[in-house]
């Protein structure tokens, strides 16, 4: 029997972490056999399609395709277009999953018949063993509430890694080709189809953070993505309350642009200024939806850029 669930492996010089992503793969309760693993290997010149190609080999359900985009979202692409499952798992080469992972996560898709099934991210530094998550509770949740937890940006971020979504949903719908900020950018085509959403507090993916990671070497060109992303989250902005929480949203994404891209440039630095510019003060500084760090950031923003 074909495999219910594609697992789609982005790659990219990850040679020293692949090992342990690789053996949470093996080590799923459903079964390498039960998985269609469709591996992208993105211009890597340090071992990892080396270790990709071998490991292909003991997958009956493998695929590898070697490519030089150096853009993660061409890479996410690539497998959307040799995945042939009817659910999708997006895995990036230093991440590992829960030992029951995609077990967990499949059976509550099956079980509820939905097609996005959210979990929590873990972020962890260093080596890690996963341990098998005994109880996972997932509740349906609509995609206006859905919508305002990505927006809340703590429970859910916009992160794909880590969840089930149907194949239908990726039918027409394909990544903007950009460096990083790919996933929440779809993030909102995903919701307007109306999918029945399930979401889990409990993490079955662990996000590996070290110095080489996508989100951690910050520069103006994942400046200009952010704030692409935020330009388009602002459209789907409906009602006071929503608005209050992508302002929050703006304060917090604008100080780790602010304090984090070293070669910041002066259309970047506009753009920041012009989310802080349209932020009404007393709305925000009053709004008793917004956390008191999120209006002390603000404040400090607001000092800085008039520098």
């Amino acid at each position: 029997m074909r495999p219910q669930l594609s697992i789609l492996l982005m790659t990219h010089n990850q040679a020293a972490y692949l090992p342990e992503t690789l053996a949470s793969l093996r080590a799923q309760t459903i079964g390498i056999d039960n998985l269609e693993v469709v591996m992208i290997e993105d211009a890597s010149t340090d071992g990892t399609g080396e270790q990709l190609d071998a490991f292909s080999k003991e997958c009956p359900f493998a695929k590898v395709d070697h490519v030089s985009f150096r853009n993660v979202g061409k890479a996410r692409n690539a497998a959307l277009a040799l995945a042939t499952a009817p659910y999708l798992m997006f895995v990036d080469g230093d991440d590992v999953l829960a030992p029951n992972a995609c077990e967990l996560l499949l059976k509550a898709a099956q079980a509820q018949s939905a097609e996005m099934v959210v979990t929590s991210l873990h972020r962890f530094r260093g080596t890690l063993i996963p341990q098998k998550v005994e109880t996972a509770l997932f509740s349906p949740i609509g995609v206006t509430a859905f919508w305002e937890e990505l927006l809340r940006h703590q429970r859910h971020m916009g992160h794909l890694t880590g969840c089930i979504f149907s194949r239908r949903l990726f039918e027409t719908l394909r990544f903007p080709e950009m460096c990083c900020y790919e996933d929440i950018f779809i993030a909102l085509d995903l919701l307007n189809q109306s999918p029945r959403i399930l979401i889990s507090g409990t993490p079955v993916y662990f996000y590996r953070q070290h110095e080489k990671s996508l989100s951690t070497e910050l520069d103006d060109t994942k400046a200009k993505n952010m704030l692409l992303v935020l330009a388009k989250l602002k459209g789907n902005v409906k009602t006071v309350y929503q608005q209050r929480l992508f302002e929050a949203l703006c304060v917090k994404q604008s100080r780790i642009l602010l304090d984090n891209v070293e070669d910041l440039s002066h259309d970047s630095r506009n753009g920041i200024n012009s989310l802080m510019e349209a932020i009404s003060p007393r709305g925000f500084l009053l709004s008793p939806h917004v956390r008191i760090s999120r209006k002390i950031l603000f404040v400090k923003n607001k000092r800085e850029l008039r520098r």
